[in-house]
């Protein structure tokens, strides 16, 4: 199981939220348990709590990201990992507005 920033840098090709997610006003930190294929497609994910079409926003952006394969030896094999995400529109104090996967 990796953690979010080790999977953030795994990630070779990553997809954003559609500008429209970009306009929510929400303050929420996401995070997503994903499996991740031998070729490093994402397989599947969880999210284990949030609104539920922020949620699908999230998915349908993360069903697209593509990471770093893991090798056992010589033979790539699938893996787990979380991906985190402070997603912030409103009152976000010092850390600022960040409606973006791609940070």
């Amino acid at each position: 199981m990796f953690p979010s920033d080790e999977m953030k840098r795994r990630a070779v090709h990553k997809v954003d939220v559609s500008d429209a997610v970009k306009q929510f006003d929400i303050k929420v930190t996401v995070v997503v348990d994903v499996l991740i294929g031998p070729s490093g497609e994402v397989v599947c994910m969880k999210t284990p709590a949030g609104h539920p079409i922020l949620q699908a926003q999230l998915e349908k952006a993360l069903n697209s990201w593509t990471f770093k394969p893991a090798q056992a030896g010589d033979r790539p094999i699938a893996y787990r990992g979380l991906l985190e995400f402070a997603l912030c529109n409103i009152s976000c104090g010092e850390e600022g507005i960040n409606m973006s996967l791609l940070k």
